[in-house]
């Protein structure tokens, strides 16, 4: 009770202060005023990933709401043509275990001098024992009768230390430790566990580093593929290094990802990696305003929009549940047209679509018109959220519709948040990047792996072939 009485004694000031200078219209603004900023409030506190921009793990164990039809008429599980993940039988087993019958299982007589009629074959799929193998190297020395020379035979190029690791083992802690995600500390635990040798972190650290510096040209070359793609996909998310907030940029498409490390999230990032500022094409892309800066088409991320018309639609709005099933229904509308092998949607279908966006965009602003400056007032007055959203919804038309009209533009920027997942799982584990150079050599090794599996390679066997000087060579 003396918290409330506290508060009461402190408002009573203003309370009166209104009161002396407009009288009961004063009090009455201040109530309003109050109310709205408690009103913002709670609809702050009733932000998730599924109605604002805010990232899923922010949500706790809360389970949101999900943006997809809730009647998709599709039954639980695997759906028909689903290949499965079923383990089948080898044609060409490593090793075959003969199991002769000498006896009747159930009278025990003697089968052995029975001829064969037939067999029944089953099979165990399972890791031979792994475990370090060392190769040792002794170069002969001799000394030359001719010029009295001592000279030793020449190892090979990637022999160079009296102990070190080879190209496998390096490779097996680099993935651990940026494609896992995993601690330099827990990588060394886990080659301890598998492969009965546990080498340092320093020596992970070190791995790393001499698999960045092999990638440099693979990584350019996934950089030139990428501004050459007729439809490209960028974002951006915030990570901790060196106890500050930086940023981390990505640029991908299906079959390519390069990621880049920067202080500065806009412009200045993007001049990082150096693509999207020569980029040409179909830039897909959330609203952040730097994108609209860049010299290319654009199309925007209608993943975005759902959840920030989801918001609006909890508070009773129609125009936003009406917004929400008609960029719905342009994308299921999109999506059967590809599915038929279709180019474009005809015109008529896709003036229908429009319209409907149209009308919704119409009853929004007519709901949350435009709030004009009063005179005298200086400065920008401060406009609803609605009505921004209406406002981008209404300028960026053509932009956000352009999976309509271009069936080759695809309806979200997902590709690109697929991509930055792993780095948001690194921050979770790790918490940061100890240092600049850490961060950077990140990006370069994640550039590479990335665009390998997109790719369909064996992932091993590339990473080793960057260790062997010899990466994975990437065409347009």
């Amino acid at each position: 009770m003396s918290v409330v009485n506290d508060r009461a004694k402190a408002l009573r000031p203003v309370i009166q202060a209104a009161l002396d200078e407009g009288g009961i219209d004063a009090i009455c603004e201040l109530l309003a005023s109050l109310q709205d900023r408690i009103e913002e409030l709670e609809k702050r506190l009733g932000k998730n990933s599924s109605n604002s921009s805010k990232p899923p793990s922010s949500d706790g164990l809360k389970r949101t709401k999900s943006q997809r039809p809730k009647n998709s008429g599709r039954k639980p599980g695997g759906q028909p043509g689903h290949p499965g993940q079923t383990l089948r039988q080898s044609q060409h087993p490593d090793f075959t275990v003969a199991l002769a019958l000498p006896s009747c299982p159930e009278c025990g007589l003697d089968l052995s001098e029975q001829p064969v009629t037939g067999e029944e074959i089953r099979q165990v799929f399972d890791l031979p024992p792994i475990e370090i193998q060392v190769t040792e190297f002794r170069a002969e020395r001799k000394t030359c009768p001719n010029c009295a020379c001592h000279v030793t035979a020449a190892f090979p190029v990637n022999v160079s230390a009296p102990a070190q690791y080879g190209p496998g083992m390096q490779a097996a802690m680099t993935y651990l430790n940026v494609r896992q995600v995993i601690p330099c500390e827990r990588t060394a635990e886990i080659c301890q566990d598998l492969f009965g040798h546990r080498p340092s972190a320093g020596s992970v650290v070190q791995a790393g580093v001499r698999c960045a510096e092999n990638l440099a040209p693979a990584v350019a070359e996934i950089r030139e593929c990428l501004i050459q793609a007729p439809v490209l996909h960028s974002d951006e998310t915030g990570i901790r290094c060196i106890g500050k907030t930086h940023w981390l940029h990505v640029a991908s498409t299906a079959d390519y990802s390069h990621f880049s490390y920067s202080s500065k999230r806009g412009i200045d990032g993007f001049a990082v990696a150096d693509i999207l500022p020569q980029y040409k094409g179909m830039l897909i892309h959330d609203f952040w305003g730097p994108y609209d800066t860049l010299e290319c088409s654009h199309g925007r991320c209608n993943a975005h929009l759902l959840r920030e018309l989801a918001a609006c639609a909890e508070d009773k709005h129609a125009w936003a549940e009406g917004l929400i099933l008609a960029l719905l229904s342009a994308k299921k509308a999109t999506e059967q047209a590809r599915e038929a092998g279709e180019k474009q949607l005809d015109a008529a279908h896709r003036k229908r679509l429009k319209k409907s966006y149209d009308k919704w965009v119409r009853a929004g602003l007519k709901a949350h018109p435009e709030q004009l400056k009063s005179s005298g007032k200086r400065g920008r007055i401060k406009q609803s959220v609605e009505y921004n959203l209406l406002r981008r919804l209404r300028d960026k038309r053509e932009e956000v519709l352009r999976f309509v009209d271009d069936l080759s533009v695809p309806f979200d920027n997902n590709q690109a948040e697929r991509d930055l997942r792993m780095i948001k799982v690194q921050q979770k584990v790790s918490g940061c990047f100890r240092s600049i150079p850490g961060a950077k050599r990140f990006c370069i090794i994640s550039s590479y792996i990335s665009t390998v599996r997109k790719q369909g390679l064996n992932l091993m066997e590339s990473i080793k072939a960057a260790f062997l000087g010899n990466p994975v060579s990437f065409s347009c």
